[in-house]
């Protein structure tokens, strides 16, 4: 055992922190369809929710990626969490486009985190057929994903603390966790890349920091399908 923490599964190894981020992400995709259904009660238009359905769907998948060892889906899991601040930060941006803007979000401009997204499995097939190692690759497109989570992070903050003073009731608790999610996800991969550069950071302790991120981020989907679905029942009186 390397610390403390090992003893509960927070080590290198399959753990309960791996146990519990699949169960987080999985439950919080589960919990964005049941949004989706009520999703002509919040007034954003339909471009964010594809991004906001993925987004989770690939960082679940990201996380499912913990029970291989093999080097290549290590590589495919960093390019799963890449699309995943990719498809969240534009779903949020997006949003903040459309509320505090009052913006129509243009055809083409809504294809642009595909655009954005396509362009990593390129790079690494490319890193591929120049016969770098699967190793190398993998640590190059683990440090492209932290760069991905600290740019991401970084623009949900601050789209995020705008929408806080634009909207009002459970919407602004609904930011406010998505906010704070932010912080913790910047905070997980700066680590990492601390770790990076020789500066020791216990992974213990970077896996705490991730599950908040995801406790974060189940908490603010959990409040916002809740609140979606209350509104639909008491504008329609449906009590199903």
């Amino acid at each position: 055992m390397n610390g403390p923490l090992d003893i509960y599964g927070l080590d290198e190894n399959i753990g309960l922190h791996v146990i519990l981020s699949n169960l987080i992400w999985w439950m919080s995709v589960f919990l964005i369809i049941i949004a989706y259904r009520y999703r002509n009660m919040w007034n954003v238009g339909n471009i964010p929710w594809p991004y906001l359905f993925f987004g989770f769907l690939f960082f679940g998948i990201r996380e499912a990626g913990h029970f291989s060892d093999s080097p290549i889906i290590g590589s495919l899991r960093y390019i799963f969490g890449i699309w995943s601040a990719i498809f969240l930060t534009f779903a949020f941006y997006f949003i903040y486009l459309v509320i505090c803007k009052r913006k129509k979000i243009s055809r083409a401009f809504s294809y642009m985190p595909v655009a954005l997204g396509l362009f990593f499995p390129v790079l690494m097939i490319y890193y591929y057929i120049t016969q770098n190692s699967l190793d190398e690759i993998k640590v190059i497109m683990s440090t492209l994903e932290a760069l991905a989570w600290m740019l991401g992070s970084s623009v949900t903050i601050y789209t995020t603390f705008m929408l806080g003073t634009r909207v009002s009731g459970g919407f602004i608790k609904v930011f406010m966790f998505i906010q704070f999610s932010a912080y913790a996800a910047f905070t997980w991969k700066f680590l990492g890349l601390l770790e990076r550069i020789s500066w020791t950071v216990p992974y213990s302790i970077r896996e705490v920091v991730e599950i908040l991120f995801g406790i974060l981020a189940i908490i603010s989907v959990y409040m916002l399908a809740g609140m979606l679905r209350k509104l639909y029942r008491d504008i329609h009186g449906d009590k199903s």
